[in-house]
This record gives C-alpha cells, structure tokens and sequence, in this order.
C-alpha cells in the first residue's frame, strides 16, 4: 500500500499516476473513454470543417469577386447615380444578366445569359478556349456583338459545335468560344446553372423587359472609396447588395447556420452520453468514496481524496487527446473530400488553435458530468462505507449535471428559438413516452402475470422489483433506438410524400415568374391546347429595408434562414381573402374595401424566427420607393389546395397605392403528348421560368441524399453511443445481477436457467424499446408534418416491422452477449460476501 503523502502535491500527483494506470482497464474506465473520445471527435471534426469553410469563403471573396466591390440590384441606376458611382471608384465595368431559354433546332436548355461591356473583366482572368478539354486562354474581353460563347456543358446539351448557331429571343448568334472561367463567378453563390455571355450591345436588341434583368456594377476603389460607398449605397440604393473585399462572403452566414444546427443536433448525443455516464458513475462513485475513505482512514483528508480524483481526470483526459486529434484529423479530411461536390477549391489544413478551442469547451462539459463524483467525495466518511447508505442528494446532482450541460450546448449553438425549442421538446417528450411505456409495460406485465407460473413471469416480476434501474435501462437504449430510426426513417419518407402531394395538386410543370403579358399568352395558350391551370397567384417584387425602424442588417447578428431570405427581393402577394391554402393564426384578416391598405400578413414561422409581433413596422422597398406595413396578422400553410404560397402578402386595395411591375405564379398540368409545345412557347418568350416537376424532384433527391448521407454519419455516432449505453448499464447492475443470479442457482436451478432468464429480460427490454422507439418515431413524423408541411404522415410499416426485427435482434444479442460475465456467479461467492 503506498502512503498517502498529505504534505506533497508532486507525492499525490505520483498516487494519482500510480492509481490511473491501475484503473485504466477497467470496465468503467473504457466506457467513459468511448463516451467522451466519441463526444469529442464530433465537436472538434465538426469545429475544424467549419473553420477549414469559412476561410476557404473569404479567400473565394478575395479571389473570385472580380472587383474590389460589387453593386447588384434589379434595375438599372439612373444617368445621377451612375455619375456619383463614377466618382466614388477608379473604373466600373457593367454586366446584365437574365435566366433564359436558348434553343438549337428542336433542342431547348434554360441557361444564365451575361452581357458584359468592354471594361469586363475589371480584375481577375476571363479564360475561354477553342476545344473542349483546353486550359483554355486568357480573353482581354467578352464576345463581340453577334457572337455567344458557351460553357462546355451549355454546347453538349444543345448538340453545338463551334460556328453554329442559336437562337436567342429569336435572334442569331454565331457559337465562337467555349466559356471556362468567369472572374465574377462569386456573384453566382456557387450556382450550377449553365452559363452563356454576350456583348451588351446585344442585350438592348433582344429587348428583355428591364425589370427582368439582373445589373451588377463591379468597381475598382480603394479602401477608402469602398468605406464611402457602403455609405452611399445605404442612401441612394438601399434595395441593393454590396459585396466588397472587405467584407463577408454571401455564404458565410449559410455555413455558420449549418453548422449550429449540427451542433444542436449534438444534443441528442450530450443527452445519450448523460444517460450513460450517470450509469457509470454509479460503479465509479463507490469506488472512488470507497478510495476516500482509505484515504482518510490512513491520515488524510477529504481534500486529498477530491485531488487525487481529479488529477486522475486530467490524467484520463490529457491521454485522451492524442487520440482524438488523430481520429478528427482523419474524419476532417473525409468531410472536406465530400465538401469538395460543392466547393471544388477547398483543401485540407490542421490548425491547432481551432483544434484546441473546441476541446477546451468539451472538457468544461466533462467537468460538469464528473462533478457529482467530487462533491461526494466532499459528504463521504468511513462510517458511511460500513453501513453503505446512499446519499439521493448525489443522484439529484447528476440529474441537475445532465440538465445544465444540455443548456450548455443549447445556448452555445442556438440562433433560432422556434428550432431549439422544438428540438428540446422533441427530446423532452420522447424522454417521457419512453419513461411512461417502461413502468406501464413492466406494472402491467407483472400484474397480469401474477397468477401464472414460469420463466416468463418470473422475469417481469425481478424486472418490476428493479423497476428504476430497468427503466433507466430502457430509457437510454430506447432513446438510441428512436434517435436512429427518427433520422433514417423520416428522410426515407419524406421524398414521396412530397412529390405525391405535388403530382396531386400542383400539376407537373411549375410557372415561377411570369409577367402579365407572358401570363395572358399563357392563358391563351392553354385553352387552345387545351392544357390544365391548376393555380394562378400574382405577386410584386419587394425589398425589406427596416423592421420598426431598425436597418434589416442590424436587426440580428445572428444567423438566419429568414433574414437571408429578406436579404434579397421577396415575393410580395395580394389578395382580398383568405387564401384556400392558409390560415389564420393570430391578428385579424382584413375586410374587402377595407381603406387601411399598409398592413400585411406574415407566415407564422418566420414570425417566430424574426421575432415579430402584431403592430410591428415593416418598411418594404417596391420599385425605387419606400412603403410601411403594419403586420396585423399571421397565416400558416394550410394543405389540399395546392403549395404556391407566399411568406407576406397585402390588401388588393395597396396596388391602387403602389406602381410596380406584376407577376405571377402558377401550376399546369400537362399530358405527355403535350411537353412538346414548350418549345414554341419558351422561343417566344426565353425569359419565362417554368420548371418540371421531374426537375424539382430530381433536386429534391440530391438534397435528400446529401442529407442522407451527413445524418449515415451521425447515426454512425448514435450507433456507438448506443452500445455504449446499453454496456454502461450492464456495468452499473453487473454486481445486483451476480447476487440475482447466485440467490436463483441457491433454489437449485442452473445456470442455463439463469441465461434463459437473462434471455428473457433482454428481448422484454429489446420489445420495450422498439415500441417505444417506434411510437416516438410515428408521434414525431405526425408533429413535423404537421407543422412544417401541413400533411399526414404515412410511414411504411413493412420498412416499420423490419426495423422492429432488427433493434430486437440486436439489442438482445448484444445485452445477452455483455451480460455474460453476470453468469459466472455462484452460491459461494453469495455465502462469502454475505
């Protein structure tokens, strides 16, 4: 036995290394390394992904701006503000830009069509080439009038070759160069969108509508005239988006909103991992008051006690680390070849700093969940290991420890109340079904089983006589289980019954923008073919400049699906009723004829992101002139009358207030005989958007996939902390099933009855679980297609019976399997403890 030092701090660092290296193996020990190596692989991987983003963004700002600045707006600036831009810039180069349809014959590609001016490109490379697969060469300019240049993908669709040509609104132009490389491309937001670039000159001759046309201004200046112009732009332009070198990349805000969602969803992983330890920290408790009281019984104090536990922590922790540098590294490196779909250029770097940060955050949670252990290493005595009481105010502790670290995380990446609220909720009632589904299961089994003999009611009745424990058991497995199948099961779903509800009432071809005079044809047309117009709603551009008085850019810091959204033009509807598709939710609609015609309605949910109120002022930028609203109700998407809804939307009355270009929306159904009167229709009118259902499916696929492929990597994480869970709690009931399974071998039963026994009790909680589990999944499925999409939820249930299988397989093989050691008991070793 090694003295304990009192007076030495290096002589309990000694006992604490001699200690560790003891413990290192033991059961206990393994699990609470898995548990907090697991946790802190997925905050640092996470912290290094985003970090490696956000600098590959800014050095895309700097890199791929193609000015020193950029304004963007939908119109095009007056003779004035064009002369004050020249003043406040060394250079401007001008460029237009409008989503059309080119076609080749009876071939039809929608593309982003740019007229450039002969000032382009300001700065950076403009590279083109001559074959396809080139490196192509530097341009000093765009195309000439009359010519067009492609990019390779534009010319494959087309079946183009160089020196052919295409039409364009009608208009020839001669194929001349293969686009590779635009220096603006930033402006694009990483679209993939076909590209194709004329001279200006030829933009005024296809005579686009002007309201349809995208203007950028791309500047040269100094930092000064960069600091001038953000000033003027604020005053003259405030409908338009300055981008500046300077400043932040568009997606920058996009990227930190992912990654707070994904660090909420690590809540689910905190609250696994807090059910695990609590679990062994029971077993780790006792061993260490059990060590304490040594301690004291030899001289010491408590105090020695609680350092000597701590150091062993940091011990435990401080070896930890290498290790999950390595595995982050490692995990870092496959996000960012899987990010590279997205961003080709982003590379793979280590920085330490950003690697330490996050993990010095992590270890402060750690301390947390340990901090039940030391203070009862503060309340324990010799004479409480003599009589083993135990003390309900430390198993509280590790309740309030639990709670305070999920809050932690909460608050740490939340930036959205209505998403975090939902998903503490979610949590929260899936905690209490599968708490009410354990007790009711197990009182009720053992209740009707009472009057029966066998294998099967004895084994709910030591299951009900360990009901706490049981259920705790069950708690932990069965939130695993539910967080798996939640995450796999809802996205399987969720893309069919999207498209179902679409091919149901919206038709297979959607009509985003059109303006009236494209409308009226359309009108036309459809009758004469006798095509079917299932919906039809008008709308008005509209900026939001102010939120009661409140510049939108300084309304909140934080990052937001909403206030991204409001950072570009929205789609502002009119109309006298209440559309068949929403609802009310609070406020008052109003009145046809009703002279108040500055109030709005706005969608419930972002009412709840933007923190908006009824009475709230809007101040809304249409067409070069500022209008306020008063918000005076709220609408939610209401299903069975088609998807075109709008998030704000206007007396009818306001438009005999407001001049500005109309548009509309709409849904056609077409029979398949019919898709091949688009062509004359998109050559007549190149600007008109209109998208398949085909297509809006096939992007909705990719979403999902890669979706589906971010949460087969959480799940991973789940699956691991859920076997975690389930050997926590056979560690932390090892001893209580050893004196079980010895008190039924002292009947004379044998230890294959024991095992059949365990057999049992495995697939009761295996069958617990999965119910459990699966009622969670199905109350959730209801609750978010409810509130997010308005639509019933229809799981497969032959996918359902099949996960049923599979989690009662597996937790039974894997319970029995764990268990095993709590079979190598004995009547003997019952008599010698006792």
């Amino acid at each position: 036995m090694i003295a304990v030092n009192q007076g030495s701090l290096l002589g309990r660092v000694k006992l604490a290394w001699h200690f560790f290296t003891q413990e290192y193996h033991y059961t206990h020990q393994r699990l609470l390394r898995w548990i907090q190596g697991i946790l802190l692989l997925f905050i640092v991987t996470l912290s290094l992904s985003s970090h490696s983003i956000q600098q590959y963004l800014q050095q895309n700002l700097q890199g791929l701006l193609g000015a020193d600045a950029v304004i963007s707006q939908q119109q095009a600036m007056s003779e004035q503000q064009y002369a004050s831009l020249a003043k406040l810039s060394k250079k401007i180069s001008v460029t237009q830009q409008i989503s059309t349809v080119l076609t080749h014959q009876k071939k039809w590609q929608k593309a982003q069509l740019k007229a450039v001016d002969n000032a382009y490109p300001l700065q950076g490379e403009l590279l083109t080439s001559t074959t396809k697969g080139d490196d192509g060469q530097v341009s000093a300019n765009g195309p000439v009038t009359g010519e067009v240049w492609l990019d390779a993908r534009l010319m494959a669709s087309l079946e183009l070759t160089l020196g052919q040509s295409l039409l364009i609104a009608n208009k020839p132009f001669v194929v001349s160069r293969i686009l590779q490389h635009e220096p603006d491309r930033l402006m694009e937001g990483h679209s993939v969108a076909m590209r194709a670039m004329i001279n200006s000159e030829d933009m005024q001759a296809l005579n686009f509508a002007s309201d349809l046309i995208k203007y950028r201004y791309l500047l040269a200046a100094s930092d000064k005239q960069i600091t001038q112009l953000i000033d003027w732009q604020k005053a003259e332009l405030p409908a338009a988006q300055l981008l500046h070198k300077q400043g932040q990349h568009p997606l920058a805000l996009f990227w930190q909103r992912t990654e707070n969602f994904l660090g909420l969803a690590s809540i689910i992983l905190f609250f696994m991992a807090a059910i695990a330890i609590e679990q062994i920290g029971q077993v780790h408790m006792k061993k260490e008051q059990f060590f304490s009281a040594v301690c004291m019984s030899l001289g010491a104090d408590k105090i020695t006690g609680l350092q000597i536990s701590i150091v062993k922590w940091l011990f435990s922790v401080a070896t930890l680390i290498p290790v999950v540098l390595i595995l982050a590294s490692i995990c870092h490196f496959f996000v960012i070849e899987f990010l590279k779909e997205t961003f080709s250029q982003l590379s793979w770097q280590l920085d330490l700093v950003q690697t330490f940060k996050p993990i010095g955050s992590v270890l402060v949670i750690f301390a947390v969940f340990h901090a039940p252990v030391w203070l009862a290493l503060l309340n324990t005595s010799i004479a409480s290991q003599f009589i083993g009481q135990s003390n309900k105010l430390n198993h509280w502790l590790g309740k309030l420890a639990s709670v305070v670290v999920l809050f932690i995380v909460a608050f740490s990446y939340s930036d959205n109340a209505l998403l975090t609220f939902m998903l503490l909720t979610a949590v929260t009632i899936t905690v209490l079904l599968m708490i009410f589904i354990s007790w009711s299961s197990l009182t009720l089994g053992e209740k009707i089983t009472q009057q029966v003999s066998g294998l099967v009611p004895f084994a709910l009745f030591m299951m009900k006589q360990r009901l706490v424990s049981k259920s705790t058991q069950i708690l932990g497995v069965g939130l695993c289980a539910f967080l798996l199948l939640f995450t796999l099961m809802l996205l399987k779903d969720l893309g069919n019954t999207m498209t179902a509800y679409q091919r149901q009432h919206d038709g297979n071809l959607f009509i985003s923008q059109a303006t009236q005079a494209q409308m009226d044809y359309v009108t036309t047309w459809a009758e004469e073919k006798d095509v079917n117009i299932r919906q039809s709603k008008p709308y008005m551009y509209a900026k939001l400049l102010k939120i009661n008085g409140t510049d939108l850019s300084e309304y909140s810091d934080k990052p937001s699906d909403s206030l991204a959204t409001f950072s570009d033009a929205i789609r502002l509807h009119w109309t006298e009723l209440m559309p068949s598709n929403n609802a009310l939710v609070s406020g008052k609609w109003w009145q046809a004829g009703d002279s108040n015609w500055q109030q709005v309605s706005i969608e419930q949910e972002v009412m709840t992101d933007l923190g908006l109120e009824l009475g709230d002022i809007l101040s809304f930028y249409i067409n070069k002139q500022s209008y306020q609203f008063t918000v005076a109700a709220s609408h939610e998407f209401k299903p069975g009358a088609g998807s075109i809804t709008f998030w704000v939307q206007m007396p009818s009355s306001a438009l005999a207030h407001i001049q500005a270009p109309h548009y509309t929306m709409a849904s056609i159904e077409l029979a398949d005989e019919q898709w091949s009167l688009l062509t004359p229709l998109w050559q007549k009118f190149p600007s008109l958007r209109m998208v398949s259902l085909k297509e809006l499916t096939s992007l909705f696929d990719r979403t999902l996939a890669m979706i589906s492929k971010v949460i087969s990597g959480f799940s991973l994480l789940i699956i691991l902390l859920s076997t975690v869970v389930i050997l926590a709690s056979i560690n932390a009931l090892q001893s209580k099933e050893k004196k079980k399974n010895s008190v039924i071998m002292s009947f004379g039963f044998s230890r294959a009855t024991c095992l059949k026994l365990n057999v049992i009790e495995w697939l009761v909680t295996a069958s617990i679980t999965a119910v459990g589990a699966i009622a969670g999944t199905y109350i959730a499925g209801l609750l978010i297609y409810q509130s997010q999409f308005s639509l019933t939820y229809q799981p497969d249930f032959t996918w359902l019976i099949a996960t049923l299988v599979i989690i009662l397989t597996s937790i039974t093989g894997l319970g029995v399997f764990a268990s095993r050691h709590s079979l190598q008991s004995s009547v003997r070793e019952l008599m010698a403890e006792n």
